[in-house]
């Protein structure tokens, strides 16, 4: 048979990688939209970048310009000083469409220990997109204390196909 692609590298038509930008603050008992993402070139490999222009970074949100399966990450760094923790506390983080978390999400719980700390929640998977929706990142801080996502936290999604 001929190779098509062969002769050519495949193109990546929309994709993005950004990096939080500051120190974000969740009080107890609480569920926060990440927002203030930074957004650089390629070559910058401290920051982030980006292919197309769906990524909105005052807003944290990326829009899928075609439907279609998107790969989504997020690795969010936490730090919080822990005094008394109940059986029930957890950090639950979750990449939500449209910003409805209850389904079509992906998402992960962390329980939390007493001695406090740093630690860091992992989020990465499949999903598919119409053309218009968004995806963000959300942290619900289900512990009786303040949590923070610290700034080198990341955010990335690639196209797959359609």
């Amino acid at each position: 048979g001929v190779c098509l692609l062969c002769d050519r590298p495949p193109r990546v038509s929309t994709s993005f990688l950004s990096r939080l930008l500051q120190p974000v603050t969740i009080p107890r008992r609480s569920l926060l939209e990440l927002q203030s993402f930074s957004k650089l070139q390629p070559s910058d490999s401290e920051q982030s970048f980006q292919r197309g222009q769906s990524f909105n970074t005052s807003t944290g949100r990326y829009t899928a310009p075609v439907s279609g399966f998107y790969q989504l990450t997020a690795s969010l760094l936490i730090s919080g000083d822990r005094v008394q923790v109940r059986l029930r506390d957890s950090v639950r983080a979750a990449i939500c469409i449209e910003s409805l978390c209850q389904s079509n999400s992906v998402e992960s719980v962390m329980g939390v220990a007493a001695a406090g700390g740093t630690f860091s929640i992992l989020l990465t998977g499949t999903l598919y997109l119409q053309a218009g929706e968004y995806v963000s990142v959300f942290v619900d801080n289900a512990t009786g204390s303040a949590i923070s996502v610290l700034q080198d936290s990341l955010f990335s999604g690639i196209l797959l196909g359609v």
